[in-house]
Parts: structure tokens; sequence; C-alpha cells
């Protein structure tokens, strides 16, 4: 059954938790290291001194690498799905890559039928897991430092880990363009955890079919939805 007839339940409300904590403390872990690659700015020393941004570094770095595991205990279905979808890229997603440049440009081309996560969705999932790693095991390097590892270690997690956060920075710029720019239904999901049915029929085509044949809405719930949200 849809929700208030016409949204469809998406992701679990911890689920979104996790993702905003995540998202926050990548945003402050990049805040807090600025002043060490620009002198503009430099005045954050000033007004919150530099150890005091060090050791505010090291707290959001923490609850960048707690919040996944967290999220196992507390959103367990959500992230298993995540992952299994990531491995999962076939040829609809593969067509899905090739026609979404056309879907930028305002046009409207068909789509292959998607699942739970479009082509899209699963490389960037994949890309930012990727980049999360490599920003962890190299943060949690630097944090040791040479008192416990080579010093030859410590100065090559230096450009790695900085060469991943701006990866990760500017991916995580192209996610939030996409998602509340481009396709702001699909930033509902985050906020109470349903899209909308037209959206999601849409977007997720083959995802809604596996909906409809568990039992969850009805098509006729789906259709009806589609043509409320177009009149």
């Amino acid at each position: 059954m849809l929700i208030n007839k016409k949204y469809v339940p998406r992701h679990q409300k911890t689920f979104a938790l996790c993702h905003w904590m995540n998202a926050f403390a990548f945003f402050m872990l990049f805040l807090t290291a600025l002043p060490l690659y620009s002198d503009t700015f430099r005045f954050m020393y000033d007004v919150f001194g530099d150890k005091t941004l060090m050791y505010a570094h090291r707290i959001f770095g923490v609850l960048f690498i707690a919040t996944p595991i967290i999220g196992f205990f507390i959103a367990r279905e959500g992230y298993l799905l995540m992952i299994k979808e990531v491995f999962r890229f076939g040829s609809k997603d593969m067509e899905f890559m090739q026609k979404f440049p056309l879907e930028l440009m305002g046009k409207d081309p068909e789509m292959p039928p998607q699942g739970f996560y479009n082509g899209g969705e699963k490389m960037n999932i994949a890309l930012q897991l990727a980049l999360a790693v490599v920003i962890a095991v190299s943060g949690v390097i630097l944090w040791i430092g040479d008192s416990f590892l080579p010093a030859a270690i410590t100065a090559y997690a230096i450009p790695v880990h900085s060469i991943a956060a701006c990866v990760c920075f500017a991916a995580a710029l192209g996610h939030i363009y996409l998602a509340a720019g481009v396709n702001p239904d699909s930033l509902h999901g985050m906020k109470d955890g349903t899209i909308k049915a037209s959206y999601a029929a849409h977007h997720h085509g083959a995802w809604v079919s596996e909906l409809i044949s568990q039992g969850v809405v009805t098509r006729e719930e789906i259709e009806q939805a589609e043509k409320e949200d177009h009149h």
C-alpha cells in the first residue's frame, strides 16, 4: 500500500540517519583540514587554535569510521542491500549510464528499468566506498604517525589521504547537485524514507515491479499516483 496514496517506502529511517551522520562527519573533516591546504582559511587557527582543529578532525574521523559500523547494527537491511546492489552492475546499468548525459541536458531518453539503485547511484556508491576506505586507512596511519610506523609509510599516506579527500569532496558535490538539483524527488528518500511513486516508476521501474510482485503495492496504485502527479 502506498503511503498517503503517493509515496513508496524506500529507505529505513535509521539508514537515512546514518547517511546524514556520515555526510556531516565528512564535511566537518574537510572543513577542519582546510587551513592545512590554503592560507585563505588560516584564520581558523586564530579563531579556534590549531590543536582544537586537530582534535576536532580526529573526533570527526572517528565518527566517519564509526557510522557505517553502527549502521550495520541499526540499519543492517539497508547496508546489506546497498552492498549487494553495487556488485550487481549489469547491461541495463551500462545503458543507463550511456543515456544519463542526455537526461542532464534536459532531454527525456527512454531509460531501461532500474533496480533499487540505478547505474549512476551504483557507480557513486562504489566510488565513495573505495575512497572512504582509503581516507580511513591513510588517516589512521597519519594519526599513529612515525612513532609506530616507518617514516616512508607516513610520507606516502599524506598525499594519498589528501588526493582521496579531494576526489571524495568533488564526488560529494556532484551527488548533492544530482540529488537536490536534477532529481529532487530522490532527496525525499533521505528525509523520511519514502519517494514519490511516479518518480520510483520512472527511475526504478524494475524495483517497483519487484514491489508489485511481492504485494507491497499494486500496479493500480502506482498508475493512479502517476496520473495524479501529472495533473
